[in-house]
């Protein structure tokens, strides 16, 4: 078990440590878990020991290894930032789960002095050898965002999550009552010409339960279609293993905590699903997809209507699109929370990877990609290798 601890300093009774492997993480999953529930952090499911355990143990290898940052106080786990090494000719620190993981955040216990935790955290980080630290979406009022008021973000990479406030729905039909009358002849429209293929039912499912595995494999199926047909990359999907991932998230309905799937039938037909993560109420929807043979029905916003109207029932607060905006998400949401990102170069690697290929290259090269007509993208077919590229350089 690979552990790092130091309690130097004016704050003797608050040690900070760093855990390196799975049997460190494991060690702490009970305190870690414990944590998650007090700080109550509806942003913080991309740091939870139920993501980040999972992570680790499909994707850690030489080019990438944990980096979890934790204080105590007293003993008691007080905070947790799960980061990670990555890189070889530049030694990035990143967050841990990246680039699956959407959004950067720590944990900290609502009790413990925040400026003693940015004291003792940015120390840490500063004694961990490394060229550069990369963190991308960055919600704004996070505890991550907090760490850094002192720090500017970077500039023109700004980014926003969009958001559908459920809290304002007392039932399903009170937000039915909301959609214009244009919106409820277009829903109505959808279920008919879905329907002709087979009566229509909907569900959701948590790991375990009777179908689950093989609707997420269906929808992965469905995703990389998707992908292929449109021309799109995804850094996500360039990794092996990506599916057996997500396969291998927690979730528990009795709760309504962690991983779940909802999924649309027609027949016996799985025709569109939704893969996401309940944490504190806040459902984040990861991964949709619908079969590409009904794409004119749009059999993917029927999924999304249930889905709201499923979470309303449940009590969920939000329904998140997350970052990178969109149109289709403008139309969904109601409103938006701001996403910042940092580069903070150590050496002068870092300082040539921060100024030039995070803030210059990479951006361009994106958007070279991303300008390519349609039929070349899809020609190209190297487009998940490309995205890979981008990801690891």
């Amino acid at each position: 078990m690979a552990t790092e601890g130091n309690d130097r300093g004016a704050d003797v009774e608050v040690q900070h440590h760093v855990l390196r492997d799975r049997s460190a993480m494991d060690a702490v999953a009970a305190e870690w878990r414990a944590l998650d529930a007090r700080a109550a952090d509806p942003l913080a499911y991309f740091q939870s020991f139920d993501w980040c355990r999972p992570w680790i143990e499909v994707f850690a290898g030489a080019r990438c290894r944990p980096e979890i940052h934790t204080l105590r106080q007293g003993g008691a786990l007080v905070a947790v930032w799960p980061l990670m090494l990555s890189g070889s000719a530049v030694k990035r620190l990143e967050p841990l789960g990246w680039p699956h993981s959407q959004y950067a955040n720590l944990l900290i216990d609502p009790a413990f002095d925040g400026r003693v935790a940015k004291r003792l955290l940015l120390a840490g980080l500063a004694r961990t050898k490394h060229d550069v630290t990369v963190l991308e979406s960055v919600p704004a009022g996070s505890a991550l965002a907090a760490l850094f008021v002192d720090t500017p973000p970077l500039s023109d990479h700004g980014n926003s999550a969009a958001m559908l406030d459920l809290s304002t729905f007392a039932s399903p039909e009170s937000y039915a009552a909301t959609l214009s009358k244009t919106q409820r002849r277009n829903r109505n429209r959808r279920r008919n010409a879905l329907s002709r293929h087979g009566a229509l039912s909907f569900c959701v499912l948590f790991p375990g339960e009777d179908g689950f595995a093989q609707a997420v494999a269906t929808c992965f199926e469905y995703k990389k279609t998707w992908l292929r047909e449109t021309g799109r990359r995804s850094t996500g999907f360039a990794f092996t293993g990506f599916d057996r991932f997500l396969a291998s998230l927690p979730g528990r309905r009795d709760d309504l905590s962690g991983a779940c799937l909802s999924v649309l039938k027609a027949g016996d037909r799985v025709i569109a699903g939704e893969l996401g993560f309940l944490h504190h109420g806040h459902y984040h929807a990861y991964l949709g997809a619908f079969d590409w043979d009904l794409r004119d029905a749009s059999p993917g916003k029927v999924q999304m209507d249930m889905t709201v109207c499923w979470l309303i029932e449940q009590g969920a607060t939000t329904y998140d699109l997350l970052g990178h905006p969109a149109d289709y998400k403008e139309s969904w949401s109601n409103r938006t929370l701001g996403l910042a990102a940092y580069a903070l170069p150590v050496t002068l690697a870092g300082r040539a990877y921060a100024g030039l290929w995070t803030a210059r290259l990479r951006p361009g090269l994106k958007q070279v990609y991303e300008r390519l007509p349609h039929r070349l993208r899809r020609l190209a077919r190297f487009g998940q290798s490309f995205a890979l590229f981008l990801m690891i350089a």
